[in-house]
């Protein structure tokens, strides 16, 4: 009896050991649901953040402030560097150019400076005339504002008027009529008007109601603000110029057409040919900038050149375009702009941008063009291109003038 009870005690062990198991499972269970917080996150508080109310110029809007840090045990550390954007965009639709049928350039559609607001409402019906208040001195400066087709967020096109004219300018309504029938919307703001007075020509005053129209813009619902595309003619292209330079945070990608990039030299080939703008930059920058001195710095502060370096550094897709034949300002305006923009092994040679600048392509550099120029059927020929990193060149046979069709060709290819 004794042998046969000590033989069958160890064949009731493993079922202990598989009870002990069990036990020690629940009870780890248990403590791992104890240190989970009511967020159901492990070591987290959960917790209702307010909102905060932000202003921008003509618009109140609602965001979510900052995350708050509840931990109390870990240090915080702070990071200034600017992380790398993992975003993408998803590709822009194929756009449509009906609207657009037989207008190539500006003279295809007006004159050069003519404008108006009758000619805007019956070209782009719903186009609002608006006021939106500068945030540098409070003035309300009024601008055209066409709201986004109503399928998802959509682009903002920034149009800019010229030198000589205002925000009522023809030659941007049909950059408003493609808008219009591709679904993108519409902002054209003035600048402080016609460049002839301290006020205008690239002031501060005139760079920032361009970037207050961007940011009503921006704010208004369905507007894509990682999509923001300006472009300019003239003084406009100027102000394109300016826009990547100054704000490059505000535009995706800019197109210039034509743009003074150096006013004192745009003053002296001014004044030696006879034209209204010499007297318009002694009026802006208050004397002649050809003298030195204060009349000159304040040009010079003025001048796309003075800050197109943050442009190429900060990326911003830059398209140039201006005609070989422009009697108005030297293509070498053009050709200097994209050397300050472009990698030092693409720039071009002093010796080249004086050959432009007198109007003719140097004989070095008149291979067969390969670059992609946007310009198609009806639009003026190329005859010099060259891209290099974000920035691109196109010169093209006609005077000082604008191609709509390249231009909306170059922004809808989403040129980031």
């Amino acid at each position: 009896m004794d042998v046969t009870d000590y033989r069958r005690r160890p064949a009731r062990a493993p079922a202990v050991l598989v009870l002990a198991v069990l036990v020690l499972a629940v009870l780890f269970i248990a403590a791992s649901c104890s240190s989970t917080g009511a967020s159901g996150s492990p070591g987290t508080v959960a917790t209702t953040d307010p909102t905060t109310t932000v202003t921008t110029p003509g618009v109140s809007t609602t965001q979510p402030p900052a995350a708050t840090d509840t931990t109390q045990d870990a240090p915080t550390t702070v990071s200034t560097a600017t992380p790398e954007s993992t975003s993408t965009l998803s590709p822009l639709e194929p756009p449509t150019f009906e609207s657009l049928e037989g207008i190539n350039t500006i003279t295809d559609f007006s004159g050069l400076t003519s404008g108006g607001s009758n000619r805007w409402q019956q070209s782009v019906p719903g186009v609002e005339d608006i006021r939106i208040t500068s945030t540098a001195d409070g003035a309300d400066q009024p601008a055209l504002w066409l709201a986004p087709g109503d399928d998802g967020k959509r682009p903002l096109l920034v149009i800019l008027h010229s030198w000589s004219s205002g925000y009522l300018q023809h030659a941007g309504i049909p950059y408003a009529m493609w808008a219009q029938e591709n679904g993108w919307a519409v902002i054209a703001p003035q600048f402080r008007g016609v460049n002839d007075d301290p006020d205008a020509i690239g002031s501060d005053l005139a760079v920032q109601d361009v970037a207050d129209a961007i940011d009503y813009a921006t704010s208004q619902d369905g507007v894509d603000a990682d999509r923001v595309y300006a472009v300019g003619y003239s003084g406009g292209g100027m102000m394109s110029l300016l826009l990547a330079g100054r704000h490059p945070d505000k535009v995706t990608a800019v197109a210039a057409w034509g743009p003074p990039y150096d006013l004192v030299e745009f003053y002296r080939q001014s004044a030696a040919t006879g034209r209204h703008y010499a007297g318009d930059l002694r009026a802006g920058c208050g004397g002649d900038p050809t003298d030195g001195g204060s009349a000159r710095e304040e040009c010079v502060r003025r001048s796309p050149m003075t800050y197109l370096d943050t442009a190429r550094e900060q990326g911003v897709p830059v398209f140039i375009g201006q005609g070989i034949f422009d009697s108005l300002l030297s293509p070498r305006h053009g050709a200097t702009a994209f050397n300050q923009l472009a990698d030092p092994e693409d720039r071009l040679s002093d010796g080249q941008v004086d050959e432009i600048g007198q109007g003719s392509i140097p004989e070095e550099i008149t291979e067969p063009i390969s670059t992609e120029t946007f310009f198609g059927e009806g639009d003026p020929a190329p005859v010099f291109a060259r891209r290099s990193g974000s920035a691109w060149l196109v010169l093209f046979g006609a005077d000082h003038d604008m191609v709509y069709h390249a231009t909306l060709r170059w922004l809808a290819s989403d040129p980031r």
